[in-house]
C-alpha cells in the first residue's frame, strides 16, 4: 500500500469523462458533492453496483478531484481483497481513505472488529470515507450490524445497469478517445450486441475496431456483423435504428451534457439524494423493529419479504402490521376471562392466532364466537341482613366505655350470638392486609 501519494489512483479516472445518465446521475451528483467538501457531507459514501458499471471510476474520480483541491492530504486506497490488519492501522493516519470492493475484506471478521474505532475516529474528526461494494451492505451476511450502523449514517446509493442510450454514449466517447468518430446509428447497434457491463463495452468496441482497420474500409454494419454476430435474427433487431435523441447525442458529450448536469446540480437532484439516505435509513429502523416484534413471538415472515420494495411500499406494510399488532394484544386481554369457559379445541384455535397478525381478523372472529357461546357468569349471593344499629350511646366518663363494651361482649357470648366488632374509637387496632397485587410490589 502507498500512502499519501495521488499516483495511487488512475489519472484517467475523472469526473469530466464519466457518462452520466439515469442508471448513475444519483451517484455521481453524490461522488461530485463528496468532492467539493469532502468530510462534511454524506460520511462515509458507499456506493454499491454490479461489476464494470463505474464504482471504481466514480472513488477515483473523488480522490483525484480531493488531491488537486487539498494537495497536502493523505489519501490510502486500500483493496478488500488484499486488505489486511496492518493496513488499517497505518490507515489511521489517511485524511482520505478509499476502500475498493469493501465487502470481500469483510469476510475477516478480525477485519470488522478493527474497522469500528477506524471509522468512529475518521468521521468523528471529519476525514471522508470512501467505499464501494458489489452488493448493499444489508445483504452481505457477514457484516457486523455496528458496522452496518456506521455505514447506514452516511449514504448508501447505488449504480443501475445502463440501458441501451446510456451504452451508445459510452461507446462514443470511448471511440473519439481512439480517434474514431462514430455515427449515432452504429454506436447504437453496437450498444445492442453487448450487455450493460462498461467493461465489455470496451471490449467489443476495440474489437470492432480491429475488423475495422483489417478491413481498409469504413466502419459499416457489415463490419459489426462480422465482429459482434448478433444474438437475435434481423428481423426482430429493429432498436439499432431508433436515432438517439438530440439532447444527449455524442455530439454535446464534451460540452452540453457534462457542463450542463453540473450547472443543474441543485436543489431537485440534492433533494433525491437526501431522499435515497432517508429512505435507507427509515428501512433500517423498520427491519430493527421487526426483529423485536420477532423476538416477542410475533411472525413476521410475510412483511420481511417487502423489506427492499420501495420504502412508500414498505411503510404502509409496517404501519398495518403495527396495527393488526395492536389488534392482537387486544384480544388476548379479552380472551383471558373468557378462556376458562372455553373446550380445548377452541383454546387451541385461538392460540394458535394469537401471534400471527395477518390472522387478526380470523382471531377476533373466534373470540367473538367464544363470547357469545360462553355461559353467562353466576349472579352474586344475596349478601346477609345486617342487624340493626344500636341506639347511640350517652357519652360516658373516661375509664368506663372499655369495661362496658366487654360486659356486653360477655353477655352475647352468653347467648351465643357472634360479638360485634368493637367501635374504632375503643382504640382497638386492626390489620389492614394490602392486596396481593400490592404485596408482590412491595416485595419486587
Amino acid at each position: 500500500m502507498t500512502e499519501g501519494m495521488p499516483d495511487i489512483l488512475k489519472s484517467v479516472y475523472q469526473f469530466d469523462n464519466f457518462v452520466t445518465g439515469p442508471s448513475n446521475r444519483l451517484a455521481f451528483a453524490a461522488a461530485r458533492k463528496v468532492s467539493e467538501n469532502p468530510g462534511n457531507i454524506y460520511n462515509p459514501l458507499l456506493i454499491h453496483g454490479g461489476v464494470g458499471l463505474g464504482k471504481t471510476h466514480l472513488m477515483q474520480a473523488i480522490g483525484n478531484a480531493v488531491s488537486l483541491i487539498h494537495p497536502a492530504w493523505n489519501l490510502v486506497f486500500l483493496n478488500g481483497s488484499q486488505m489486511s490488519l496492518e493496513d488499517l492501522i497505518a490507515a489511521e493516519k489517511s485524511d482520505l481513505l478509499l476502500f475498493d470492493d469493501l465487502h470481500l475484506g469483510l469476510q475477516d471478521k478480525k477485519i470488522q472488529i478493527r474497522l469500528l474505532p477506524l471509522f468512529d475516529r475518521m468521521v468523528g474528526s471529519g476525514r471522508q470515507i470512501i467505499a464501494t461494494t458489489d452488493i448493499t451492505p444489508q445483504k452481505i451476511e457477514s457484516i457486523d450490524q455496528k458496522l452496518l450502523s456506521r455505514l447506514l449514517g452516511g449514504l448508501i446509493i447505488g449504480l443501475k445497469e445502463l440501458d441501451i442510450r446510456e451504452k451508445s454514449l459510452i461507446i462514443s466517447r470511448k471511440s473519439r478517445d481512439r480517434g474514431a468518430e462514430l455515427p449515432d446509428d452504429i454506436a447504437l447497434l453496437i450498444a445492442s450486441r453487448v450487455p450493460t457491463n462498461i467493461r465489455e463495452l470496451e471490449g467489443a468496441l476495440n474489437k470492432v475496431l480491429l475488423y475495422a482497420s483489417l478491413s481498409d474500409g469504413p466502419l459499416t454494419r457489415e463490419v459489426i456483423d462480422e465482429a459482434l454476430p448478433p444474438v437475435q435474427s434481423p428481423a426482430v433487431q429493429a432498436e439499432p435504428d431508433i436515432p438517439l435523441p438530440p439532447e444527449t447525442s455524442p455530439g454535446d458529450i464534451q460540452t452540453g451534457e457534462f457542463g450542463d448536469f453540473i450547472s443543474g446540480l441543485d436543489h431537485k437532484v440534492t433533494a433525491l439524494i437526501d431522499e435515497q439516505q432517508n429512505a435507507d435509513q427509515l428501512r433500517q429502523e423498520y427491519k430493527e423493529r421487526l426483529f423485536i416484534w420477532k423476538m416477542k413471538g410475533f411472525n413476521t415472515a410475510n412483511i420481511e419479504k417487502i423489506l427492499e420494495q420501495d420504502i412508500s411500499i414498505v411503510t404502509e406494510a409496517y404501519q398495518e402490521y403495527t396495527r393488526n399488532i395492536e389488534k392482537l394484544i387486544a384480544l388476548q386481554q379479552e380472551f383471558g376471562p373468557l378462556s376458562t369457559k372455553a373446550s380445548p379445541e377452541q383454546i387451541g384455535k385461538i392460540e394458535s392466532l394469537m401471534f400471527d397478525p395477518d390472522k387478526a381478523d380470523d382471531l377476533e372472529m373466534a373470540v367473538r364466537s367464544l363470547s357469545r357461546t360462553a355461559p353467562p357468569a353466576a349472579a352474586p349471593a344475596p349478601s346477609r341482613p345486617q342487624p340493626p344499629a344500636p341506639p347511640p350511646q350517652p357519652d360516658l366518663p373516661t375509664g368506663e366505655a372499655p369495661v362496658l363494651a366487654k360486659i356486653a361482649s360477655l353477655s352475647q357470648e352468653a347467648e351465643g350470638a357472634k360479638p360485634e366488632a368493637a367501635p374504632a374509637h375503643l382504640g382497638i387496632i386492626v390489620e389492614n392486609w394490602p392486596s396481593l397485587e400490592d404485596r408482590l410490589a412491595e416485595d419486587i
